[in-house]
């Protein structure tokens, strides 16, 4: 019985304290119908949801600038996966052939008369195929031999098969010790434009934020009429519709950005290979055969292989003193008439104009279907 008496008695507190609210609610709604007061409640309600948004917006851009705020890394050595290569039978790698080398070699453009800068890991002058064509410069890192640094060779390598002529400039950038990295970078560009460098080849991207001096030195060349060819970058995400934003020297307007592309039909875009607004064109950079210090051939991939065949068939162009200086605008408007359009229609952020090549897309896929 008293458990009864109790549940009787805060049943009845519970009816009195809604009735409390309904007097309330009717004091405040007045006279209102119930369609009124239905149209203020939901004004409400859409103005607490907009509230709610304006919070959730300034949120997600407070985040998005500590996360911009916080990227960042420093100079390494750029990555690239190896294994064992060997060469075709007329001795020219499947790459350089489809950049056009034996077209560009049969009409006497062979690079003769240009100096071409490499600012890498150290390149083996001594290798035989060479030719006496790769000069030592000035070295502002060792340490480690270039059995491991051998990144450079395999980049002036690729220049060399396709202008054979090219004198070849090696800046050393990379290794165990000596002065900091991107110091090194920025003093190598400036010394390639003083000693006389028509193309600077730069397989490699600067600490992020950008140091100071390099992006000075960048505009240095540039101003001086110095073509500077840069790896766009293996940090992409396989995805067209995103960019990455951080890899220079390749996003200044002073530099070309050459993304890396598989010689299979289609040229499809490398996953790694990084897309954005700056990237001007496409090279082959997936499988590509090029020399490796102490002799002999190996394979490589990434953005940094891609880059010098563009340095290689720029170089052609500018043989026997066709083009002294070409200025990094003309020389944009010169790659569109030597490229074809690949993936998508017009130029895009993935592969910019298209693929840098001296054949026409017929001569391209002929080659091509030799080749595999």
């Amino acid at each position: 019985m008293s458990d009864g008496a109790g549940d009787s008695t805060a049943t009845s507190s519970i009816l009195d304290k809604i009735k409390g609210v309904e007097e309330k609610v009717s004091d405040i709604t007045g006279g209102l119908t119930d369609t009124q007061i239905i149209g203020i409640v939901a004004g409400a309600l859409v103005l607490v949801l907009l509230l709610l948004s304006c919070c959730c917006c300034r949120y997600r851009r407070r985040k998005v600038k500590a996360a911009v705020k916080r990227k960042h890394h420093r100079l390494t050595r750029p990555y690239v996966e190896r294994s064992g290569g060997q060469l075709s039978a007329d001795r020219l790698p499947a790459g350089c052939i489809l950049h056009g080398a034996k077209k560009l070699h049969a009409a006497k453009l062979d690079g003769k008369g240009v100096k071409i800068a490499v600012i890498d890991s150290g390149i083996d002058c001594r290798h035989p195929s060479f030719h006496g064509k790769a000069i030592q410069k000035k070295w502002f890192r060792h340490g480690t031999s270039l059995s491991e640094d051998d990144h450079g060779t395999h980049v002036a390598g690729t220049i060399h098969f396709l202008a054979p002529q090219a004198e070849l400039h090696d800046y050393r950038v990379f290794g165990e010790n000596g002065i900091d990295g991107d110091k090194a970078i920025a003093q190598s560009i400036r010394m390639a434009t003083d000693d006389g460098c028509q193309i600077i080849n730069m397989s490699l991207r600067v600490s992020f934020p950008v140091r100071e001096g390099v992006e000075e030195a960048v505009k240095y060349a540039a101003k001086k009429g110095v073509i500077m060819v840069c790896a766009a970058g293996n940090s992409g995400d396989g995805d067209p519709m995103t960019n990455e934003m951080y890899s220079f020297p390749a996003r200044w307007t002073q530099t070309i950005s050459v993304a890396a592309v598989s010689k299979k039909a289609g040229l499809p875009v490398a996953r790694f290979s990084e897309s954005n607004a700056d990237v001007d064109c496409a090279a082959i950079g997936v499988q590509v055969v090029s020399l490796k210090p102490g002799g002999g051939f190996q394979t490589m991939q990434g953005t940094s292989m891609a880059a010098p065949h563009v340095s290689g068939v720029i170089a052609c162009l500018m043989s026997n003193g066709s083009y002294k200086r070409y200025g990094v605008k003309r020389l944009r408007a010169e790659l569109a008439k030597y490229s074809f359009d690949i993936g998508q229609k017009g130029r895009d952020n993935s592969t910019g104009v298209g693929f840098v090549t001296f054949l026409s897309r017929k001569e391209f896929d002929r080659s091509l279907s030799q080749l595999t």
